[in-house]
C-alpha cells in the first residue's frame, strides 16, 4: 500500500524540529514514490508511522557532517528503511559506531530485525542488549501484536534463507532466533 507519508510521523514529537532539519537535506524525487508502504506502531504512548521502504538517494557526507548528533541518528534511522540492503547495513553500522541509545532508535532496530539479511541481524543483536530490560518491556507491553509480527517474519525469512544452514527451528545458533527470543522474554515479563 502506498499512501502519503510524512517523515515527521516516523519519529516522536520531541524530534519534530530535528526531523525538519533532516528533511530539508533529503534528495528530492521528481517522479516515483519516496516510500512504499507504512508500518503503524505505538512507541511509548505515541502513534508513529514508519516507512516500509524508502526510495531515496543518500545524503552527501558533507551535508551529514552539518547535522547535530541527534539529527544524524534520525537520518541513520531513516536509511535503515532503505530499499537497498547494503545501505540499510551501512546505517545500522553508523548507529552502532555512534552508540545511538535514544529510545526511538530501538524502534528502527526492532523493525529491521524482522528482515532477512543475517549480517544486519548480527549487528543488531548486540545493540539490542544495550537497552534496559525495562525499556524493552515497556515497548513490548504497548506492541504485543507488532512484536508477534516481527517474530513471524524472522521465522518466515529463516525458512526461506537460513533453513539449510540452521535446520532446526528455534536453534539459538541462528541470530534471528536469539533476537526473537529476546522479544518473547520482553513480552512475557511486560
Amino acid at each position: 500500500m502506498n499512501r502519503k507519508w510524512n517523515l515527521a510521523d516516523a519519529f516522536p514529537q520531541s524530534c519534530t524540529d530535528d526531523v525538519r532539519v533532516v528533511a530539508r537535506l533529503l534528495p528530492r524525487r521528481l517522479f516515483g514514490t519516496v516510500t512504499w508502504g507504512t508500518i503503524d506502531v505505538t512507541f511509548f504512548g505515541e502513534s508513529l508511522i514508519l516507512p516500509s521502504r524508502l526510495y531515496l538517494n543518500e545524503v552527501k557526507e558533507e551535508k551529514i557532517q552539518t547535522l547535530t548528533e541527534r539529527q544524524r541518528w534520525i537520518l541513520y534511522c531513516m536509511y535503515t528503511r532503505h530499499h537497498d540492503g547494503y545501505i540499510r547495513e551501512k546505517y545500522v553500522h553508523r548507529l552502532e559506531q555512534k552508540q545511538a541509545k535514544t529510545d526511538w532508535v530501538l524502534l528502527y532496530l526492532i523493525e529491521l530485525s524482522g528482515e532477512y539479511v543475517r549480517e544486519i541481524l548480527e549487528r543488531i543483536e548486540p545493540m539490542l542488549q544495550t537497552w534496559s530490560e525495562e525499556q524493552l518491556r515497556t515497548f513490548a507491553a504497548a506492541n504485543e501484536r507488532y512484536l508477534q509480527r516481527i517474530e513471524r517474519r524472522i521465522i518466515s525469512y529463516w525458512d526461506l534463507h537460513q533453513r539449510t544452514a540452521y535446520p532446526v527451528l528455534w536453534n539459538s545458533d541462528y541470530v534471528g532466533f536469539r533476537i526473537a527470543q529476546c522479544y518473547r522474554s520482553s513480552r512475557a515479563h511486560s
